[in-house]
């Protein structure tokens, strides 16, 4: 993939994608490759906005992303897992880089995802993130999976869709919380802000997260807060909206194991 301007992948660039796809296997979970933040930014082009966070660079302040860049080319070219593609005019410095198929084809398909849903966790551990890029290929739904620790390392795998319910469960409920399902109740904004602090499920949760779900060619974005241990888990939702599409109800449910599996699937936009 070249460092420039606009996003553009050539007929190799989509081969990779497609040979990446191929290798999901039914009930298993294929690992492909784990990139550092700045390997994936600078792979992706230090242009382009990120998709995902890059917890790592960040907290590195006002250092120079683009050295960060090139300090992780010299160590994926010292791996061959990249090479020079380009000179400039007179033949002085690379000006692209080649990526290593493996590489190429999870950065493609986490940019042309039919849908995408994401995951942001907050644990006394600190916040980790999971992306789950939904690709349909000759009638078979392909999950490329993105996870991403805290530390800035991106795990890319790829699975059949019928185990996104599963591997979303897993993250959401890491102490394996869930045990039955409930009746929701419903709160007004106010009364929910007020009982916050009073409400165990919510204020022991040792597992925040939020999930969310956004559609190519849809501006809507679907979400919802997930609450695990010591007391269950349960579900947070928005159920009615104001103009401004600001919740002015929710709903509070505890969730068994189905209903766990069930979300990824809720906060894709119909």
């Amino acid at each position: 993939m070249s460092e420039q301007k606009a996003m553009q992948f050539g007929p190799d660039d989509v081969e990779a994608a497609r040979v990446t796809l191929a290798q999901a296997r039914d009930g298993e979970v294929v690992g492909i490759v784990i990139l550092t933040d700045e390997e994936v930014s600078i792979l992706d082009g230090l242009e382009h906005e990120q998709l995902v966070p890059t917890p790592w660079i960040d907290a590195q302040g006002e250092a120079d992303r683009s050295l960060m860049g090139r300090v992780a080319l010299r160590s994926m070219a010292s791996r061959e897992l990249v090479v020079p593609a380009g000179t400039d005019e007179s033949g002085n410095g690379v000006i692209a880089i080649k990526a290593h198929p493996g590489i190429t084809g999870p950065l493609v398909l986490r940019r042309s995802a039919r849908e995408i849903v994401s995951v942001e966790r907050t644990s006394s551990n600190g916040t980790d993130w999971l992306f789950a890029y939904v690709h349909h290929e000759d009638d078979k739904a392909v999950v490329l999976e993105e996870e991403i620790s805290g530390h800035g390392h991106h795990v890319f795998s790829v699975y059949p869709e019928a185990l996104l319910g599963e591997r979303f469960e897993k993250f959401l409920d890491p102490t394996s919380a869930a045990l039955m399902g409930t009746s929701a109740k419903t709160y007004s904004a106010e009364a929910l802000q007020a009982a916050v602090a009073s409400l165990p499920q919510l204020k022991e949760a040792v597992a925040v997260s939020v999930v969310s779900g956004v559609a190519r060619g849809s501006d809507e974005l679907l979400n919802v807060s997930v609450y695990a241990g010591p007391h269950g888990v349960h579900v947070l939702r928005g159920t009615e909206h104001d103009p401004a599409r600001e919740p002015v109800t929710y709903s509070l449910q505890e969730v068994g194991s189905r209903g766990l599996r069930a979300l990824p699937a809720e906060v894709i936009p119909a």
